[in-house]
């Protein structure tokens, strides 16, 4: 279903609200956190050519939509198309520009061939694990038009040995089915896409003492909140479950731990 409404919204809206928090609360939205943290690795929203003269674009996994909005108020004469399998589609007003839809977008994508000028994806360890990706970005090349951009940007491990305990088990659970060890530049090239930008790989430190920094260790810690008991019982905490937000609070501080995040794009 298509759903749109008239917005007075500046591009400065999200920037806005992280700013209204002096202190980075662990309550604050996790995907508005994520979002400023590309926001601020970036330069900006996209890494890509991305102009006026863009007609349609594609934001795969879209969550709270925050990218497209402020992609929307930044280029009113583009159509931006979002589809996630389980979204949480924004209650506040939001440009006219913007399309929210649900689709279960591992199968197929709902959309006619050479519909895009850019397919956006992020988060990819959310989206899937790489056998899927790689059927995902099949589908994502048929739908790009031919000239037609794919950027990508997505937190995986570092290789530093002194990755705290607690973080090194956690990543070697999601290592497993997640695109954490996949090269993305080498599975765009596989897909057909031409001109592919190397992996960026900005290393951000997960303490206290830089925006990003608090940025990021707070949108950990309300990942933790959101874990499954499943996955904490792998950690063996042995019954320290319940502290894991200090215990890993306090590695992060004594290791000086850092994640990456990759972000690149290709051309059709």
């Amino acid at each position: 279903m298509i759903m749109t409404t008239k917005t007075n919204l500046s591009a400065d809206w999200a920037d806005n609200r992280i700013q209204e928090n002096e202190h980075i609360s662990d309550n604050v939205d996790r995907d508005l956190l994520l979002h400023y943290i590309y926001k601020s690795i970036l330069n900006g929203n996209h890494s890509c050519p991305f102009d006026n003269s863009m007609e349609k674009c594609l934001d795969i996994g879209y969550s709270s939509g925050y990218w497209m909005m402020e992609m929307a108020t930044d280029f009113p004469n583009c159509q931006f198309y979002g589809i996630d399998i389980d979204p949480n589609v924004p209650e506040l007003v939001y440009p006219k520009n913007c399309f929210f839809g649900q689709g279960d977008y591992l199968k197929a994508l709902p959309y006619e061939d050479n519909s895009f000028d850019v397919v956006h994806l992020r988060s990819l360890s959310t989206l899937g694990n790489s056998t899927q990706i790689s059927f995902l970005l099949s589908e994502v090349y048929r739908v790009t038009k031919k000239g037609g951009y794919v950027q990508y940007e997505f937190f995986g491990p570092n290789s530093d040995p002194l990755l705290s305990p607690i973080l090194g088990k956690l990543m070697k659970i999601y290592s497993n089915n997640t695109m954490f060890n996949c090269k993305m530049d080498r599975m765009l090239v596989e897909s057909g896409f031409v001109n592919v930008t190397d992996n960026k790989v900005v290393s951000l430190p997960l303490v206290r003492g830089s925006m990003v920094g608090e940025f990021s260790l707070a949108a950990l810690k309300n990942f933790i909140e959101t874990m499954d008991v499943r996955t904490k019982s792998k950690l063996d905490l042995r019954g320290d479950e319940d502290n894991l937000q200090y215990l890993l609070e306090r590695e992060c501080k004594q290791y000086n731990v850092y994640i990456n995040v990759f972000s690149g794009y290709g051309q059709k």
